[in-house]
């Protein structure tokens, strides 16, 4: 498998990041889409109308009207050519018949993708239609931030779809139109229609709960993506190995150890030109230094900075371990060691330094993978990018060390939801679960079989050391219009993942990848119960938080870099007072209350 990294593309439209304000979204996401860019019940008010005049909208035990499904899903049978390891927990694949004797169309709106091109000329489109009888007639609409302005105007005039899928709904949009009876809850259709469904619920125990509103309701089908270097992503450190073996130098262990490092990296002419061209540490202004270097000092899952403090919701950005990570990074930047151009680059402009012709002049980078801030070709078994290291989160001035963790992350909703107009709400619901067979799966994401992708053969090993399960062939990904793009639902498990063949003949970067972060991250995460969870704000709640955390959000990253430039004296007593009456002023109490009280209403 090769790039779904830096972002570990998400099933989801716009930025690729986690889908909740609690799970770090970013800020023009969680204020745009809060409550559907400002669409409320009054302006949806055609279409809302129609679908509360059915009755049953809203309530999980609703009786099915869907004739033409078969109950308990369709005859599954297991597919014998494929091998799993011993205790593998994942998808699993079968042959299954058709869902429907008689072809039934389903309306399914989906963004506009280049990796997918022509939804209905797509290769895997064709042969899902021709293996579950269902035909779809794909309604496109713009990707991005855009998708949903279009899907506003859609709910608004009354013109829905039968199914959403890819549009990025919130848990707010999900819980407004759920009770307001334009979102069909699923929770009977799961229970009734579908097999691999309540197989990602039994291997995955906190997916139902995660996936269920506080009105008891289930609104949108999962994705899973149970990524283990995601999981520590937004924290990763890169240093460039052989510049310490050089210097006779260890991997640096705590704050100091990586200052000298710093140190000798800038004054030692570690690439031996003779040149003090050396950039000791450099990120990209989308590569936030907080996640890291706050770690020294405190628990900092990034933006927008909640955590959970023994059941109180509460922030980092107010505390005095934050004030200290300030002055560790000012330290940095007064020595000449952290670049200015950290706070405003973009990430073309980092790749342009990781990649300097001639002597590498990179020393540290904070990002999320190499490919961040180098070329990755893993074609050349000497390319620059496999000499950089992940950097374990540093010891603090107590010894601690607070790894960041995404403990949520695996199972997410928002990606698939059935609309009232859905005349057979069972058929696309199985439509939806047949996504989360293996095959299915393998071929939507590394196109056909024995041409994109293959089943590993016995003894073959996978990137964890048991035996592996499938494998890519030649370079992934495949040909546009080939495959989804990352796009469509998907079940794929950490053991899923890990079964990809570690061929060493071809070596791709997913390997090292998930050792470098299991050695520097994974033995110092926190608890999950330091982790907020996913919340389901009512509509109130999303609009005020939207505009609080966006506000919020501006202002801390912009005093952050005041604070490191040195524009802004950490030291001085009287201008951090003054941050913190700033970001008290800009609602940080009514940000924390309003996200404790949403977490209470779910979680206690």
């Amino acid at each position: 498998m090769a790039a779904d990294e830096k972002a570990e593309a998400s099933p989801m439209v716009g930025p690729t990041v986690a889908p909740e304000p609690g799970q770090g979204s970013s800020r023009r996401q969680f204020v745009t889409r809060a409550v559907g860019v400002g669409l409320t019940a009054t302006a949806a008010g055609p279409m809302l109308a129609a679908c509360s005049s059915g009755g049953d909208g809203g309530s999980k035990d609703a009786a099915v009207k869907d004739p033409l499904a078969a109950k308990g899903g369709p005859k599954t049978t297991p597919n014998s050519d494929v091998i799993y390891p011993d205790g593998y927990v994942g998808p699993r694949a079968s042959k299954k018949a058709l869902l429907v004797k008689e072809k039934v169309t389903l309306r399914v709106v989906v963004p506009q993708n280049v990796s997918v091109g022509d939804w209905a000329k797509n290769d895997f489109s064709k042969w899902y239609e021709k293996n579950t009888n269902v035909s779809i007639k794909w309604q496109v609409v713009a990707g991005g931030d855009d998708a949903m302005t279009k899907v506003n105007a859609m709910i608004a005039s009354g013109d829905v779809p039968d199914v959403f899928m890819n549009i990025n709904f919130t848990n707010a949009q999900q819980l407004l139109y759920g009770s307001q009876g334009l979102f069909v809850p699923l929770n009977k259709l799961i229970d009734e229609y579908t097999v691999e469904t309540k197989r990602i619920f039994k291997d995955y125990p906190d997916a139902k709960n995660l996936l269920t509103a506080t009105d008891g309701n289930i609104y949108s089908m999962p994705y899973v993506n149970d990524c283990f270097h995601c999981n520590c992503g937004n924290q990763r450190m890169w240093i460039y190995k052989p510049w310490l073996e050089k210097l006779g130098m260890e991997m640096p262990q705590s704050l100091e150890e990586f200052e000298a490092v710093l140190k000798a990296f800038k004054d030692r002419d570690p690439n031996g030109n003779g040149k003090r061209d050396e950039v000791p540490l450099m990120s990209s202004k989308d590569d936030a230094l907080d996640t890291f270097f706050m770690s020294s000092f405190m628990y900092n899952p990034g933006e927008p900075w909640l955590v959970l403090n023994n059941g109180k919701v509460d922030v980092t950005f107010n505390k005095p371990e934050w004030r200290e990570g300030l002055r560790y990074m000012n330290k940095l930047y007064k020595q000449g060691l952290l670049a200015r151009q950290s706070f405003t680059q973009e990430g073309d402009q980092l790749r342009r330094v990781g990649d300097h012709k001639g002597d590498p002049i990179l020393g540290a980078t904070r990002t999320w993978y190499w490919g961040s801030f180098a070329t990755l070709n893993d074609d050349d078994p000497k390319a620059r990018w496999r000499d950089y290291v992940a950097v374990p989160t540093l010891k603090g001035p107590d010894g601690k060390r607070f790894a960041t963790w995404n403990y949520y992350g695996a199972v997410t909703g928002g990606a698939f939801v059935v609309t009232k107009a859905c005349k057979n709400p069972a058929v696309a619901v199985q439509w939806a679960d047949g996504q989360y067979e293996l095959e299915a799966i393998m071929r939507s994401y590394s196109g056909d079989l024995d041409k994109g992708w293959r089943w590993a053969k016995k003894g073959e090993v996978g990137i964890n050391g048991k035996q592996a399960v499938w494998t890519t062939l030649g370079t992934w990904p495949p040909p546009d219009g080939q495959w989804w793009g990352q796009l469509g639902l998907g079940y794929r498990s950490n053991d899923y993942r890990l079964g990809e063949l570690a061929d060493p003949k071809n070596p791709t970067f997913e390997k090292p990848l998930y050792e470098e972060s299991k050695e520097a991250y994974y033995s110092y995460k926190v608890d999950k119960e330091t982790q907020l969870p996913p919340l389901y704000l009512d509509e109130e709640q999303a609009a005020q938080t939207g505009e609080l955390s966006l506000t919020l959000a501006n202002y801390v990253k912009q005093s952050l870099s005041k604070f490191v430039l040195g524009q802004w004296d950490v030291d001085d007593d009287t201008a951090w007072k003054n941050y913190l009456t700033t970001v008290e002023r800009m609602g940080t109490s009514q940000f924390v209350d309003i996200n404790q009280k949403a977490y209470e209403a779910k979680y206690k």
